[in-house]
C-alpha cells in the first residue's frame, strides 16, 4: 500500500471510531443521568472521607456505584440528612433515580460539617466542637439536674430568717440553673440533626484540623474546605474511570450489534478504494460541519447517522465476503479493539481526525502538482514528435 492509502485507512477507521464514540457517549449520558450516577459517586467519595476503612462499603468504589450507592456510616448519613445538604437533591419517581446531590460546594460542605460538630449543650460553639471530637466530655444535662436537686435540698435545710444571705444566694443560683436547664432542654428537643458517632480515624483527622486551627472556627472551616477540595480531585478521577469502563461495555455491545470488527474493516478498507473514498469524504464533510468542536447531537440523530453508515458498508459485503474468511483469524478480538477505541471518547478521535485530514490535504497538493507536470511533459513530447 502507498502512503496515501495507509493514511486513508487510518482516517476511515478513526472516523468510524469517532461516530461510534459519540453514539456510545449519548447512551452512557442517558444511563448515568437516569440513575443519578454523579450523586452516587459523590456519596462514595464523602463516605470515604467520613468513614474508616473497615466501615466503608467497597462496592461504592466499583463500577456498580454508577447504578446503586450503598448507605454509608452514621456520620455520612447525618451529613446527608442535614437540611442544607438534603434539599440539594432532586428526588425522582423511581427509588433508583436521582436522590443525592451531584455537586456540593466546598463552602456548603464545611458549613454542614461545622453545624453537625457544634451541636451540643455547651454555650460556647468551640467547646461543643471539642466535645464532639472527644477532646472534652460532652455536657451532661443529668449533671446539671443533679446540681439543681442538691441546691433544692440545701435550701430546704436553711432557715430563711436566720440564714437570709445564704438563702438568697442559693435561691438566685437555683433560679439561674433552672433557667439554664430549661434553655438547654428546649434546644435539645428542638434539635433536628441526626445523632452520630465519628469513626476513630476520621475523628483523628478532624481533631488534627481543629488543633491546626487553634480552636478558631473560621480557620477550621477553611481547613475542612481544603481537605474537601483535595478529596474532590480523587472523586472526579473515580467517576471518570467508572464511566470509561461503562463506555467500554457499551462500545462492546455496539461493536457486536453493528458488527464493527476493527480488524475486518481495516482489511476491507485496504482492498477497496471506493470504501475508503466514502469514509474519507464523510470525515471531511463531518469536519467541515464541526470546524472547532463537537456539537451535542440527539440520540435519534446519531442513530440515524449510524444506520446510514451501516447501509453504505453493507453495499460492499458481497464483494468482500470471500476475503472475510481469510482475515477473521482472531474472532472477537476486533470487537474488543473497537470497544477500547470507543472508550477513549469522541473528543480524542475528533482531534486526531482533524490533524490527519489536514496532513492528507497537504500531501495531496504535491501529488496533484506532479500529475500536472507529467501531463505537461507528455503534451510537449507529442508536440516535438
Amino acid at each position: 500500500m502507498t502512503g496515501l492509502v495507509v493514511l486513508d485507512v487510518f482516517i476511515s477507521l478513526i472516523f468510524i471510531f469517532l461516530l461510534y464514540s459519540l453514539f456510545a457517549t449519548t447512551i452512557v449520558e442517558s444511563v448515568t443521568s437516569s440513575f443519578g450516577s454523579r450523586g452516587k459517586n459523590l456519596l462514595a467519595g464523602i463516605d470515604r472521607m467520613l468513614s474508616d476503612d473497615g466501615n466503608t462499603n467497597r462496592f461504592n468504589y466499583t463500577f456498580l456505584n454508577l447504578f446503586i450507592a450503598f448507605r454509608g456510616n452514621g456520620f455520612t448519613e447525618a451529613f446527608y440528612k442535614h437540611p442544607s445538604i438534603k434539599f440539594l437533591a432532586q428526588k425522582g419517581l423511581v427509588s433508583l433515580a436521582t436522590n443525592r446531590p451531584s455537586y456540593i460546594a466546598p463552602e456548603r460542605f464545611s458549613a454542614a460539617m461545622i453545624d453537625l460538630l457544634r451541636s451540643g449543650d455547651y454555650d460556647d460553639e468551640g467547646e461543643n466542637i471539642s466535645a464532639s471530637l472527644g477532646i472534652i466530655p460532652r455536657f451532661d444535662l443529668k449533671e446539671l439536674q443533679g446540681r439543681i436537686d442538691q441546691l433544692e435540698s440545701d435550701i430546704s435545710q436553711l432557715d430563711a430568717k436566720k440564714d437570709l444571705f445564704e438563702f438568697e444566694a442559693f435561691s438566685e443560683e437555683l433560679a439561674y440553673l433552672k433557667g439554664d436547664l430549661q434553655k438547654k432542654a428546649n434546644r435539645s428537643s428542638a434539635d433536628i440533626l441526626q445523632p452520630f458517632t465519628i469513626d476513630k480515624e476520621t475523628n483523628y483527622q478532624l481533631k488534627s484540623l481543629w488543633f491546626d486551627a487553634a480552636n478558631d472556627i473560621d480557620k477550621f472551616k477553611a481547613l475542612i474546605e481544603k481537605w474537601y477540595n483535595e478529596q474532590m480531585d480523587r472523586i472526579v478521577g473515580w467517576y471518570k474511570r467508572k464511566v470509561t469502563f461503562l463506555t467500554f461495555l457499551v462500545g462492546l455491545g455496539l461493536a457486536i450489534t453493528f458488527k464493527v470488527d476493527t480488524i475486518q474493516i481495516a482489511s476491507d478498507l485496504s482492498k477497496n478504494e471506493d470504501m475508503r473514498a466514502m469514509f474519507v469524504a464523510g470525515a471531511t464533510q463531518f469536519l467541515a460541519q464541526h470546524p472547532d468542536s463537537l456539537d451535542v447531537q440527539t440520540f435519534t440523530q446519531q442513530k440515524q447517522y449510524m444506520d446510514s453508515v451501516k447501509s453504505e458498508i453493507a453495499k460492499y459485503n458481497a464483494v468482500l465476503s470471500s476475503q472475510k474468511e481469510e482475515t477473521n483469524t482472531w474472532p472477537g478480538f476486533g470487537y474488543l479493539i473497537t470497544a477500547f477505541a470507543i472508550s477513549l471518547g469522541g473528543p480524542f478521535w475528533f482531534d486526531l481526525l482533524n490533524k490527519l485530514v489536514k496532513i492528507r490535504s497537504s500531501l495531496q497538493m504535491p501529488v496533484a502538482a506532479k500529475e500536472d507536470e507529467k501531463k505537461m511533459v507528455t503534451v510537449s513530447t507529442k508536440a516535438v514528435g
